[in-house]
C-alpha cells in the first residue's frame, strides 16, 4: 500500500499496453481484463434496464447478451489495430464475482481519455465504483502518458456525480439539453488533471 504523499511513476507507453492490458488490486476488488469466464456473471445484470436509465441509450445486443462478445469475428479478413483504450471488469476479491466494468476510452493523442463505469445494480451503494475508480486514476497518471480524464453524467444521476466528485474530478459546467447518445438532457462535465491528482496525494 502506497504511504501519503508517496509516489513512484513507472511510465510506459500507451501503445505498450494495447496488446497486454494491466491488471490493478485494490483491498477489495481485482481490475482486469474480460474473459469468456465473465460471461454467466455478466448476464446477470449488464442487460438490466435500471443501469441504462441516465446512459441516453437502453442496453445493446451484447450487453444483453454478453456471450456475443466472444463470439467469432464475422469478417475475419479485416485487420484491427489494436486499441489503446483501456477496458476491464470490476471482479470482488473475496467472491470472485465480477459485478462491474470500468473503462478508459475515446483516447486521444496519447493525451486524454474519456472514463466510463458501470456497476451490479445489487451492489450499489458500497463503494465500489469509487475504489475502483480511484485505482484506474492512479494508474493513469501514474504509468501512462495521459495528463486528463473527462467525465460526464446526468444531473439526475445523483450517484455518478457524487463518484466523480469524490475522486477528484473537478466539475467544469452543465451542459443544457445537450445530447447523451440517443437523448437530449442536461449533464455535467468533469475533468480530472494530472496536477488535481498530485495535489490530492
Amino acid at each position: 500500500m502506497r504511504l501519503q504523499g508517496e509516489c513512484n511513476y513507472n511510465i510506459i507507453m500507451l501503445k505498450d499496453y494495447e496488446i497486454n492490458k494491466p491488471i490493478l488490486e485494490t483491498d477489495r476488488l481485482i481490475i482486469r481484463k474480460v474473459s469468456e469466464s465473465d460471461v454467466a456473471d455478466l448476464k446477470e445484470w449488464l442487460g438490466r434496464d435500471e443501469i441504462y436509465t441516465y446512459w441516453g441509450r437502453k442496453a445493446n445486443r451484447n450487453e444483453k447478451n454478453p456471450e456475443l462478445m466472444f463470439a467469432p469475428d464475422p469478417r475475419p479478413w479485416v485487420i484491427r489495430k489494436p486499441s489503446p483504450d483501456f477496458d476491464w471488469v470490476i471482479e470482488l476479491k473475496e467472491s470472485k464475482k465480477v459485478v462491474g466494468m470500468i473503462a478508459v476510452f475515446n483516447i486521444e493523442n496519447a493525451r486524454m481519455g474519456d472514463i466510463g463505469y458501470r456497476v451490479n445494480p445489487d451492489y450499489w451503494n458500497m463503494g465500489i465504483t469509487t475504489e475502483a475508480l480511484k485505482e484506474v486514476i492512479r494508474f493513469i497518471f501514474e504509468n501512462t502518458e495521459l495528463e486528463r480524464i473527462n467525465g460526464r453524467a446526468d444531473v439526475r444521476n445523483i450517484a455518478s456525480n457524487k463518484v466523480m466528485e469524490k475522486c477528484g474530478f473537478i466539475k467544469e459546467g452543465t451542459i443544457r439539453q445537450g445530447k447523451m447518445f440517443s437523448v437530449y438532457c442536461d449533464y455535467n462535465i468533469y475533468g480530472l488533471l494530472i496536477e488535481d491528482y498530485k495535489s490530492m496525494l
